[in-house]
């Protein structure tokens, strides 16, 4: 069960962004900024059951993304280990902003039918506006992530400064939100990746060398 594991492990970081790509991309679009609390529950009577199933599909997006984050910080065999810890800390931090906005959306496709025009309007405009924590979040694991990936020696290290130069991305204003979709791009291919080259071999010490005793 164990080597299992350990083979098949990064495939979360595949499953992760194949099903942020389903939500992301295939999921209907919701009202934006601009729409009234009455255009906002009429849209989520019309759309209320598939909205709420591209919330969920979202949200077991987050879960396998955090089991790579561990996967990948299990792997880091050499260099500074915290940066690794520290990447898993920014999925995480990314994570919860990311459930968080999809919490919002959840509670109007749920409870449309008992909100006032002007709740409604909030929520959505907090659906559509939260976006400062997950921002945040997946810099710090872009960051971290490609740090540890040149040091850690998990990947080639072209990937490591590629992931690097993503996390930045994300906290480069008016893109930072493809930055957080070539993230998860790059979650996807180092997912296919781990799991072709296989899990690290572990790392046995050198022989002491021998050398004559003196007295």
């Amino acid at each position: 069960m164990s080597a299992w594991l350990s083979k098949w492990a990064p495939a979360s970081g595949t499953l992760a962004g194949v099903l942020v790509a389903i939500a992301f991309f295939a999921s209907p679009n919701s009202p934006g900024d601009n729409a009234s609390g009455a255009q906002v529950i009429a849209w989520y009577q019309s759309h209320h059951t598939a909205d709420f199933v591209f919330d969920l599909i979202g949200g077991l997006a987050v879960l396998f993304l955090v089991l790579f984050a561990v996967t990948l910080a299990r792997q880091v065999r050499t260099g500074d280990r915290w940066l690794a810890h520290g990447a898993l800390a920014g999925a995480a931090f990314g994570g919860v902003g990311f459930l968080t906005s999809l919490g919002f959306d959840s509670v109007l496709a749920q409870n449309h039918s008992h909100l006032t025009t002007a709740s409604a309007q909030t929520l959505s405009l907090l659906e559509n506006d939260f976006f400062l924590p997950i921002l945040v979040g997946f810099a710090l694991f872009g960051i971290l992530t490609g740090l540890a990936v040149v040091i850690g020696r998990i990947l080639p290290k072209w990937m490591g400064w590629v992931m690097f130069a993503f996390g930045l991305a994300c906290l480069a204003g008016p893109i930072g939100f493809f930055g957080t979709l070539a993230t998860l791009l790059w979650v996807l291919v180092a997912g296919i990746w781990m799991v072709k080259q296989g899990p690290p071999v572990p790392e046995r010490a050198a022989p002491l060398a021998e050398h004559p005793v003196t007295v």
